[in-house]
């Protein structure tokens, strides 16, 4: 078993009336936003006397790529809509 995969996602959504006819929507969204790294497995080498003294034993090297566009970087995105 790896280690677990936990993201915080959050979205604000806010309307502005400003007149009769016309709307402003902001809307902010934010993707892992507590930055957590996603570590892949550790390492599954069988445990022989040099692999267990290695410095690379079971440590969690690579990163998993699993976030919407491939990264898992903290994610920004905001957007402004008028209608009529």
């Amino acid at each position: 078993r790896g280690p677990a995969l936990v993201n915080v996602d959050a979205g604000l959504d806010r309307k502005f009336r400003l007149t009769e006819r016309f709307e402003l929507r902001f809307r902010a969204e934010s993707f892992n936003l507590a930055n957590t790294p996603h570590h892949a497995n550790p390492g599954t080498t069988s445990a022989t006397s040099t692999s267990v003294n290695s410095g690379s034993f079971m440590l969690a090297t690579d990163i998993r790529n699993t976030g919407r566009d491939g990264l898992d970087e903290r994610t920004f995105r905001m957007g402004l809509k008028l209608t009529w």
